[in-house]
């Protein structure tokens, strides 16, 4: 049964490409009527290999693999939480920017908010998107079409979103 669009989550990795992506969605916003929720997440490295190395070496190893670098997460992090103002005002302004330059003044679309969260990339993507009707994410058209098309994040918010998603192709 199909769902009335209100709500669109914009995932941005905040690649220059991304504004492609946002103009196609407020485009997409506009002509239903719907409001937009911007995120971008700071990979807190949760989803990186180093997870999936607990078979190949030593138990003890891989412990002081983890520990080092949940350290050097962590740093990374508290760098990263200074920036997070600095990203959100750069989202503001694409938003008016590009609201502005698509709908005209008079008509901008809704933005019902600007998220910065750290994290698996794929886990917080899924997480919001329970609370919207569409996920807009770009993709890059190379390789075989899911594997590379998507990438590990992409691939694992596509198995597990419960909700619809606009993919928009970039170049490469």
């Amino acid at each position: 049964m199909a769902h009335p669009i209100h709500r669109i989550l914009f995932t941005t990795d905040l690649s220059k490409s991304s504004i492609t992506v946002f103009e196609q969605t407020v485009m997409l916003a506009s002509q239903l009527g719907a409001s937009i929720t911007m995120l971008h997440v700071i990979d807190d490295g949760s989803s990186s290999t180093q997870n999936r190395m607990v078979h190949l070496v030593d138990k003890a190893v891989y412990e002081q693999i983890r520990k080092e670098s949940q350290d050097h997460v962590k740093s990374i992090l508290i760098g990263k939480q200074r920036a997070v103002p600095v990203i959100q005002n750069a989202l503001q302004e694409l938003s008016e920017n590009t609201s502005s330059k698509i709908c005209g003044q008079n008509n901008e679309v809704q933005i019902d908010g600007i998220e910065v969260s750290a994290g698996n990339p794929a886990e917080v993507i899924t997480e919001f998107s329970k609370g919207v009707d569409l996920v807009v994410m770009g993709f890059h058209k190379k390789g075989s079409l899911l594997r590379t098309l998507m990438g590990a994040t992409g691939k694992n918010i596509i198995k597990e979103s419960e909700k619809p998603i606009f993919l928009v192709p970039l170049k490469s």
